[in-house]
């Protein structure tokens, strides 16, 4: 019992945060590194201009880039969402700490 007391990372949601920023870093540098391929793909000069490869290769890099940067542009609702979620946690241990020990105080006087 003692060390889930001391454990006080988990019971704040520290580690849900710090898994959710280490996840968001990963995606960053495999988003960065299919950005780097494509774009060397691209600027290859490997396709004739107008040939449909050259269309399609331009379609998925302009897809492939405006994806991440949506999905990169939304993380601030993502890390507000993970704020209210760790809130809505905290207040939720404190009130289950408080209402466990709350009531043997009084009944020693």
């Amino acid at each position: 019992m003692r060390s889930i007391l001391k454990d006080k990372k988990g019971q704040l949601g520290l580690n849900l945060i710090k898994t959710v920023f280490v996840t968001l870093l990963i995606l960053a540098v495999v988003g960065i590194a299919i950005l780097l391929a494509i774009s060397s793909l691209k600027n290859s000069n490997i396709f004739a201009s107008g040939s449909q490869e050259y269309n399609n290769t331009q379609l998925i890099s302009n897809n492939i880039s405006g994806g991440i940067a949506d999905f990169f542009g939304n993380t601030g609702t993502i890390l507000a969402i993970l704020v209210v979620v760790v809130i809505i946690s905290a207040i939720a241990i404190i009130i289950a700490v408080v209402s466990r020990f709350g009531g043997q105080g009084s009944q020693g006087l």
